[in-house]
């Protein structure tokens, strides 16, 4: 049982450290934004710089600005997420479950506005991406995306107006940056299969977007960075004068709400495996409440019609839902396991070994939690 009285003494010492004001950091920062934003040569000053910090490459100028605008036409958004039970050896059994949400909005049209529906999969742990040398945590998760991309697939398949635009939106990145610290055999077993999906929305040419909330993204701050270290990086230390800030933070010095930024290129190390077409592309968007990043393939940034339809539909998906997508909200709900769930499925797994007159051997620690004696 937590100790309130005590909690509230921590927090209390700590607080100096949790509640640190970097408006300092973030004026050097604008500064020194504003600075290359100006600077017409800043570009190629940027392609002679040796670093490991992931540096962006982008379209127009680097502080350009577009509305948004707050209302759009007819139009059908699809959204998918996952949840999942892990594995758990308390419970004497590597059964294991991954619950996809699916969501069908449709706006201005009369038919079929509106489809929910949740999809159980469960696994038994010995399935063959088991033999991966990686922990059975990261094998779900990277398994519960491949789940989620081929729902979308079949949501995209179930639409019939064509000529209605279509957007699909997934909440996270499309820059699988859990690959890059994974095996090769992984990067083989998943990485392919992420990009097979993104390269089947491309066929038909169902609009993509990965919705990123409270973005901790970097790569607008490397910029700033470079330039505080004139360009030359190794050995500086110049750079820690903005280490705290966020790219958000500063997306926020010139972005009105409903404006977006230009496009930028992300250049990670894990996208030199993207086809040309599908290579990850952002852009940050002011949606009043925060600024969010959105990212999308290349077929799509090399389009502004297209980019423009995109950020157009989650303007209006963010106003219908005070503040976050309708359509991605809705995801989660039907996606999400909740603590009941999980006991229910272990009740159904032992219930089901009693029917099989087979027994679990859940551990005296899960035994105990049913039920404490003194």
């Amino acid at each position: 049982m937590l100790d309130r009285c005590k909690l509230m003494k921590e927090i209390e010492i700590v607080s100096d450290r949790l509640f640190v004001d970097f408006s300092d950091e973030r004026n050097i920062a604008r500064e020194v934004w504003d600075a290359i934003c100006a600077d017409p040569t800043f570009k190629y000053k940027l392609a002679a710089v040796k670093t490991d910090w992931i540096v962006p490459s982008w379209q127009g100028n680097l502080n350009d600005v577009f509305e948004v605008k707050k209302y759009i036409n007819p139009y059908i958004v699809l959204s998918v997420d996952g949840s999942q039970i892990y594995p758990d050896r308390h419970q004497g059994t590597a059964c294991h479950l991954i619950n996809v949400g699916y969501v069908y909005l449709s706006y201005g049209i009369a038919e079929k506005n509106v489809m929910f529906n949740s999809v159980p999969h469960v696994f038994t742990g010995d399935e063959e991406y088991y033999e991966i040398n990686e922990s059975p945590t990261e094998l779900v998760n990277c398994r519960r995306q491949e789940f989620e991309f081929a729902a979308g697939h079949e949501l995209v398949k179930s639409v019939k107006h064509t000529d209605i635009p279509l957007a699909f939106f997934f909440d996270g990145s499309l820059i699988f940056w859990h690959l890059e610290s994974k095996s090769m055999e992984a990067k083989q077993r998943f990485l392919y299969s992420y990009l097979d999906s993104l390269q089947q929305f491309y066929e038909s040419k169902t609009l993509i977007a990965g919705y990123i909330s409270l973005t901790k993204s970097k790569e607008l701050l490397n910029l700033i960075r470079i330039a505080l270290c004139d360009f030359v990086v190794q050995g500086c230390e110049q750079h820690k004068m903005v280490d705290h800030v966020l790219d958000a933070q500063i997306a926020s010095f010139y972005l009105s709400p409903f404006e977006r930024s230009t496009i930028f290129k992300n250049n990670s190390k894990i996208t030199k495996y993207y086809p040309e077409h599908l290579h990850p592309h952002f852009f940050y968007m002011n949606i009043d409440t925060e600024i969010v990043r959105i990212e999308i393939p290349q077929w799509i940034a090399v389009d502004k019609d297209k980019v423009d339809l995109v950020s157009n539909i989650i303007a209006d998906q963010v106003i219908k839902g005070r503040g976050y997508p309708v359509a991605l909200a809705e995801a989660h709900e039907q996606a999400v396991v909740k603590g009941a769930d999980r006991e229910f499925f272990y009740h159904l797994i032992n219930k089901f070994n009693f029917a099989h007159n087979r027994t679990i051997n859940i551990s005296q620690k899960s035994r105990k939690k049913l039920g404490m004696g003194i």
